[in-house]
């Protein structure tokens, strides 16, 4: 590789865009590399070498250049690999941008975030442990969210901590869900056998009782700690514009893919 596309690939976690090879090449030779497979596709206009796996910090650099944005942050499935306790393989990279975008590689998702949700993971700017579980626990199905939330408190994360959290988050898709997991999590972990939770964990309170992530006071289990989420006020938090990661190259400026 040419030493300007090296220093940019360095800089963007082996991550390089199509306008910063044709710096340094032709489209020519760009297409030369790329039909020997010695150059793979991350996104749209975005490229790795061949024997540079396409870790998480690779897929969230790849997303910044393809989109164009200043910055973009690590979240939900993506955020949990960087945290370590990601339960489920998923082909999308997620990510928090300014412009909406979705495709089978790639979501972009447009969600608020305070600076106290945000952490550097080895350069790459993620949610926290707790909103990252959260976000993960209110969009996936019931049984990975069980099994998230669990890995999430193997690693230190206290119940309290994402009772905390979950607050931030009502009226949000999956909040109900979310809440009474996490309510669980003080009788003790939620295991997973083959993929499946048990009766009780998925919401049975007895044989022959429908599960549900309704939170009725009714219901044949009560969940203290998730009705009191409920009766608490929430304060909505302000939007902070995320500083751009060290790590990211400023080659070439903000610019558009070629």
């Amino acid at each position: 590789m040419r030493p300007g596309l090296e220093q940019a690939r360095d800089k963007q976690f082996g991550a390089f865009a199509v306008w910063q090879v044709l710096c340094e090449y032709t489209r020519g030779e760009m297409r030369v590399l790329v039909d020997r497979g010695e150059w793979v596709r991350v996104f749209r206009g975005v490229y790795r070498e061949a024997d540079t796996p396409p870790v998480p910090e690779l897929r969230v650099e790849a997303a910044r250049l393809t989109t164009g944005l200043t910055s973009v942050i690590a979240a939900y499935d993506t955020a949990a690999e960087l945290h370590g306790f990601a339960v489920a393989d998923t082909r999308t990279t997620h990510v928090l941008g300014a412009r909406p975008a979705r495709s089978a590689q790639l979501f972009v998702h447009r969600d608020h975030a305070e600076a106290a949700e945000l952490e550097l993971i080895r350069g790459t700017l993620t949610t926290t442990a707790a909103r990252t579980a959260v976000d993960v626990a209110r969009t996936v199905s019931r049984d990975v969210a069980a099994a998230t939330l669990e890995a999430v408190v193997e690693q230190g994360v206290s119940p309290p901590r994402l009772a905390r959290e979950v607050l931030r988050h009502r009226g949000r898709r999956g909040y109900r869900q979310a809440v009474e997991l996490i309510g669980r999590l003080d009788a003790g972990p939620v295991t997973v056998c083959h993929g499946q939770l048990p009766a009780t964990a998925r919401g049975h309170a007895k044989p022959g009782v429908r599960p549900t992530t309704d939170l009725d006071p009714r219901s044949a289990e009560p969940i203290p700690a998730a009705r009191r989420f409920c009766d608490e006020a929430r304060v909505v938090p302000q939007l902070v514009c995320c500083a751009t990661p060290p790590a990211v190259s400023r080659i070439g400026g903000d610019r558009g893919n070629e």
